[in-house]
């Protein structure tokens, strides 16, 4: 992907955004391809012809300022955009391109009531080079401007803080949110950049058997946004040991409402993991259109009578979980933990969709004995393969 530093000039902009347009019509779902023409899906091109050099000094001579390089070439390469971002569908053209307080005065009234002296002063000077989004504005800053003559650009939305992040150039914030578009594209199961999936998700397994938690959990991300479903599943089950109060939504977020991540880790991993420990957390009203297919009605009607099936444990080790229940029916909680400690390191599976042992989590006698603490030695214990 061209950077932004290299995206400057009129030709790498082109080039930027044929590969972009390439990406987007690739894999962006129907309801996102809305705003799209039937010419530029036979193009492959989600932009417009450039703006020449008379309608650009045109534009400059209103606005009474010189346009901000990566911007200027941005506009002479395409006179709009369309899909520039998941959130931007639409940008100004030479012809509507203004400033905030101009172009759209209701916002800037807005702006300027809600935000803090300094950026309710940008928000005076802010120049509006968005259309139509999804409730977000992009806004560049003449006020702020780099020694390559590059104004600093900003998202504002209602759910950012004052006016959102600030990006050093316009370019630099179409980098940006073109690696949330293929970021959110992955985690959907529509990867723009696939290759390496299953290599990162096997590398982050081995990490996570070594109980090197913070290294799997990078490893599971970047295998996430090149489409992974095991990755996704593996990072929330990771996060069942170390995030437990947050563990509910990132079940219904990151697999209940992945369609991809249920078909490659199966129903009954996932009843046996998953649904207990989000069961835990939160009551499945609000969701059952997302358990439909994973629990019957049955299930959903009483699912504290609700029993996940069990997946294989290592003899050994299931012989210290029947052991550790003997002790906790005796009265010695803290024997019954030494003696899943002691087995931790021998727990092992054969599946590769598999790094912890989550009976510990989710069985009712069991997971009486895990405290937070626990939890984290549980997964950051070597175990397996990794201690031999």
């Amino acid at each position: 992907m061209t950077t932004a530093g290299q995206a400057r000039s009129v030709e790498h902009w082109r080039h930027y955004l044929a590969e972009y347009s390439a990406d987007v019509l690739r894999t962006a779902s129907g309801d996102e391809l809305a705003e799209i023409s039937d010419a530029q899906r036979a193009t492959g091109w989600l932009g417009f012809d450039g703006a020449d050099a008379e309608r650009l000094a045109l534009l400059e001579q209103r606005l009474g300022t010189a346009l901000p390089p990566s911007y200027r070439s941005f506009l002479a390469a395409s006179d709009g955009w369309v899909n520039i971002s998941p959130f931007m569908w639409t940008m100004r053209t030479t012809s509507d391109v203004n400033w905030l307080r101009d172009a759209a005065p209701d916002l800037w009234d807005i702006l300027r009531e809600g935000l803090a002296l300094q950026e309710s002063l940008l928000a005076d000077r802010a120049l509006l080079i968005s259309g139509d989004g999804d409730a977000q504005y992009w806004l560049l800053d003449p006020g702020d401007v780099s020694p390559d003559g590059e104004w600093a650009a900003y998202v504002w939305a209602s759910w950012y803080p004052g006016l959102g992040d600030r990006h050093e150039s316009f370019a630099a914030l179409v980098d940006a949110e073109r690696a949330s578009f293929e970021e959110l594209s992955g985690r959907a199961g529509r990867p723009v950049h696939p290759a390496g999936a299953d290599a990162l998700v096997a590398e982050g397994r081995e990490l996570a058997m070594r109980g090197d938690v913070g290294a799997a959990a990078d490893a599971f991300a970047r295998a996430a946004v090149k489409g992974s479903g095991a990755s996704a599943y593996l990072a929330v089950i990771l996060n069942g040991f170390l995030e437990p109060a947050l563990v509910h939504h990132e079940i219904r977020n990151n697999i209940l409402a992945r369609p991809h991540v249920i078909e490659e880790i199966g129903l009954d991993q996932l009843r046996a993991e998953a649904v207990p420990l989000f069961l835990q957390r939160a009551s499945i009203a609000p969701y059952r259109k997302l358990f439909t297919g994973i629990l019957t009605e049955d299930e959903m009607t009483a699912t504290d009578r609700f029993v996940p099936p069990l997946l294989p444990e290592p003899p050994a080790f299931q012989a210290a979980l029947d052991h550790a229940r003997r002790l906790l029916q005796d009265g010695s909680p803290d024997e019954a933990w030494a003696a899943v400690q002691t087995a931790l390191p021998g727990w092992r599976s054969d599946s590769p969709h598999r790094i912890a042992p989550v009976i510990l989590l989710t069985d009712p006698q069991l997971r009486l004995l895990i405290t937070p603490e626990r939890a984290r030695t549980i997964v950051t214990t070597p175990r397996g393969d990794a201690v031999s």
